[in-house]
């Protein structure tokens, strides 16, 4: 069998593993994995469109296949390409032909570790989408950098194009990595007489990049609706990068872990990889030691010395970045940053840094694995040395398989619901305020795990649906927004008048109210406005009669 052949069958095998009954009838709806049978476009902070065609084309498949399959469709996709991606691209980027295995050890730790574990619980399955595409990006890019012409610019260019398409906060970091390893390159290749051949190819290279994102490039410098700017230090504490015992926010960082989510409670209901104590740490330990490995080898051979030392700077410097805020040795050099440096403040969530020391690890993991396995002479002693490594790398985050090992289940919408939205539909010109007023409850559905307001995925009506992310001082984060504003200070008023309530809500053209008892914890709003029973699963009102 084909080499390629066994990887395609490899990673198909191993996103079953990882998927298992999350594959069965019913959504998988998280804190910001949210679908349904309507797709609403959503948008990173800063409410730039660069990930519209990619909406687009789940919004296209939502209308066709319906949104549950389109849901399955992308989560197979996503850990597929988590899998077959190194499997492809590792040995590319170091040039190497006779592998020994080593590419399913990177493959292996890529798509199973404590980042990518963190990131999927919380539901941000674009950025774990972008992530997919730095075995790619790191292969192209040393292309370009080793045979500098048309073909491995374009290459490059296109991989960026995509990238941009799926995760704004990878776009940007795989940009500012990729500057500084051109840059360096054409130092480097200068050194006598300036390279024009390399420089015109990196012009040409930023050129690409920039006509063919302007799609969403030119309408934000139009029209500066971007939200970062007003991010300030209520963001960088409130998405400031977790500390871990002992370790602190560095050592969290170095083993992966520091998700903003690990400062609330709803991820305890979730199993962390480092409770496991000495199994986790003894598994890490042994995978930095293998990684230290490849990078001492590698720095001794010329033909990987180049990848090695940019990989390692990459890595350095993700370290650094991904401590953010968080306590620690760089919290004042990242504080400096996020207040000088104006796009910065996009950052504010810094452990997505933490994506580019995932790849790190994987891509040392297998060079250290490649030299070790180089000196074992007998074939079957090589298989059981990789299958060791295998089995090490998934003790240190078991918890990833079959489907994150039960503590996501798939759900249907109540039929509830569905008996509503009959109703709804029925009205050509309807327009409801959804209630509970949160932007992010545990639904009682969905056993009682955080997650996303759902509403405007669900209902076939002009949905009015709180914006507030309610996490420490942080409330709305969209464009101001006058007419939901004021609609937000009449829901959120305990004390007004009902009457004065609803006919201010009648003038904003709200013609019904719907009303979920979902919220599993006292709801701190009482919606004096109209009658209802806390405890419903569902009800509706009609304010206009």
């Amino acid at each position: 069998m084909k080499k390629t052949s066994v990887y395609l069958l490899t990673s198909l095998i191993g996103t079953t593993i990882v998927m298992w009954q999350l594959l069965a009838r019913g959504y998988v709806l998280t804190l910001d994995m949210i679908f349904g049978p309507h797709m609403v476009m959503s948008t990173d902070a800063g409410n730039l469109i660069n990930t519209l065609p990619l909406w687009k084309v789940i919004s296209f498949l939502t209308w066709a296949i319906g949104g549950m399959l389109t849901e399955k469709i992308l989560l197979v996709v996503m850990f597929f390409l988590l899998l077959y991606l190194p499997l492809h691209f590792w040995k590319k980027i170091f040039n190497v032909t006779q592998t020994y295995g080593a590419e399913y050890a990177a493959a292996i730790l890529f798509a199973i570790n404590p980042f990518v574990y963190e990131r999927f619980l919380a539901g941000q399955w674009n950025v774990i989408l972008g992530y997919t595409l730095l075995f790619p990006l790191a292969a192209y890019l040393v292309d370009f950098c080793r045979i500098t012409n048309a073909r491995t610019t374009w290459k490059l260019i296109a991989i960026f194009i995509v990238l941009g398409a799926i995760s704004t906060h990878i776009f940007i970091i795989s940009i500012l990595i990729a500057t500084f390893v051109v840059a360096i390159s054409f130092i480097r290749r200068s050194r006598a007489h300036v390279d024009t051949t390399f420089l015109k190819h990196a012009l040409l290279l930023a050129a690409g990049i920039l006509i063919l994102s302007s799609y969403w490039l030119v309408p934000d410098m139009l029209t500066r609706t971007t939200t970062v700017s007003t991010f300030g230090p209520e963001h960088w504490s409130a998405f400031a990068t977790a500390g871990h015992g002992n370790f602190g926010t560095l050592g969290n960082v170095l083993q992966l872990q520091g998700f903003w989510g690990e400062h609330e409670v709803w991820i305890n209901r979730f199993i962390l990889p480092s409770t496991q104590g000495w199994i986790f740490y003894t598994a890490l330990t042994l995978i930095l030691l293998v990684a230290v490995y490849g990078i001492y080898k590698g720095l001794r051979v010329k033909r990987t010395r180049g990848a090695v030392v940019g990989a390692l700077v990459v890595v350095v410097l993700a370290i650094i970045f991904s401590c953010g805020v968080g306590e620690g040795i760089f919290h004042g050099m990242n504080m400096w940053i996020f207040e000088h440096i104006s796009f910065w403040k996009g950052f504010r969530d810094s452990e997505k840094w933490s994506a580019l020391i995932a790849f790190g690890y994987s891509v040392f993991v297998g060079l250290g694995s490649w030299h070790i396995v180089a000196l074992i002479k007998d074939t079957s002693k090589q298989r059981i040395f990789i299958y060791i490594s295998i089995f090490v790398i998934l003790a240190m985050t078991p918890a990833i398989l079959f489907g994150i090992s039960g503590q996501l289940r798939t759900v249907s919408y109540p039929d509830s619901w569905t008996k509503v939205n009959e109703t709804l539909k029925a009205d050509p010109t309807c327009k409801a305020l959804f209630l509970p007023w949160h932007g992010y409850y545990s639904l009682k559905w969905n056993g009682g795990i955080l997650t996303a307001n759902l509403a405007k995925n669900f209902f076939d009506c002009d949905i009015v649906s709180s914006q507030s992310v309610e996490l420490g001082n942080i409330t709305s984060e969209g464009v101001a927004d006058p007419e939901y504003d004021y609609i937000d200070s009449l829901v959120t008023n305990n004390m007004a008048d009902p009457a004065v309530t609803l006919a201010a809500l009648e003038s904003k053209g709200i013609k019904y109210i719907i009303y979920t008892g979902d919220v599993s914890y006292e709801d701190q709003y009482t919606y004096p406005f109209f009658k209802h029973d806390p405890n419903a699963e569902i009800s509706l009102t009609k304010l206009v009669k």
